[in-house]
């Protein structure tokens, strides 16, 4: 009896040599493990790759081509980057500039950065764009609401390129609107030159409230007109989905059994069609 816990430590010759199987794949991962390289870092992934060892050297990135750009360590999605900013009118006026490049690793930038030159011309681009523009016989009285203008009004009005305009309208859109006129800097291509030029003249104006629509209201937009219940919204809503996401001012009126004076409030705070 005293001997019986050694039958479990006996093994037949079939589960040793399984045994042995199986101890050999582990010392041959571990093994593999070793002699592999290990997986590069994330802070690697915009360092070129055909720069094994990339050299530092003083550049300016106004003017800077492909192949230094790439011995500099810049990946070749990054080089990319760079040389399209400048095609639309892109420009660096500080070294610290070249850290915005999308996708750039700050480790790199932090080592390059204070090998950036910029050219004395490219310094002063923004003022000779903004002593040209008030030269005597140029009109500078004028102004632009830049939630309310129009592309046309933007062409008009300034100097700038139609991709420029059409990207400004698109950022607009997609803000709703212009909270401050600074918020007109992040329009991607927009130069510190011509943003000197606009600033005197951009403003923000009144406006209009714009009316939310029944088709594409949420459940929020719902309660917050305080007028219906949770359970009339939901109700509505499934109504909606069900009409293939169109609802009628008289099918709400019916689901919610709504009075003369809620109906006819309803219709001057919503754009609800039959």
């Amino acid at each position: 009896m005293r001997n019986e816990w050694k039958v479990y430590f006996l093994f037949s010759e079939k589960e040793q040599r399984g045994m042995l199987v199986l101890g050999c794949i582990l010392l041959f991962s571990s093994l593999l493990s070793l002699l592999l390289p290990s997986k590069p870092s994330d802070n690697t992934n915009s360092i070129s790759p055909t720069v094994a060892h990339f050299t530092v050297f003083e550049f300016d990135p106004n003017t800077i081509d492909s192949s230094k750009a790439l011995q500099l360590g810049i990946a070749p999605k990054q080089v990319h980057t760079l040389l399209n900013y400048r095609r639309k009118g892109g420009r660096f006026y500080r070294k610290e500039q070249l850290a915005n490049i999308y996708g750039l690793s700050p480790l790199l930038a932090e080592k390059l950065i204070p090998f950036v030159r910029i050219s004395a011309s490219n310094k002063r681009t923004v003022y000779n764009k903004y002593r040209e523009s008030t030269k005597e016989g140029i009109n500078n009285t004028w102004s632009i609401d830049i939630n309310n203008a129009t592309e046309m009004e933007w062409i008009q009005k300034t100097s700038l390129s139609k991709p420029t305009i059409e990207r400004i309208l698109r950022y607009k859109n997609y803000l709703g609107n212009f909270e401050k006129v600074q918020q007109i800097k992040k329009v991607y291509g927009l130069s510190e030159a011509d943003y000197e030029i606009l600033r005197g003249h951009i403003f923000i104006g009144k406006t209009k409230p714009v009316k939310l629509v029944a088709n594409t209201m949420n459940f929020k937009n719902w309660q917050s007109l305080s007028l219906f219940t949770d359970k009339e919204i939901s109700l509505i809503m499934k109504t909606r989905k069900g009409n293939g996401g169109r609802i009628g001012w008289r099918e709400i009126v019916i689901l919610c059994d709504l009075t003369e004076n809620q109906a006819s409030g309803l219709q001057q705070k919503i754009t609800i069609n039959d």
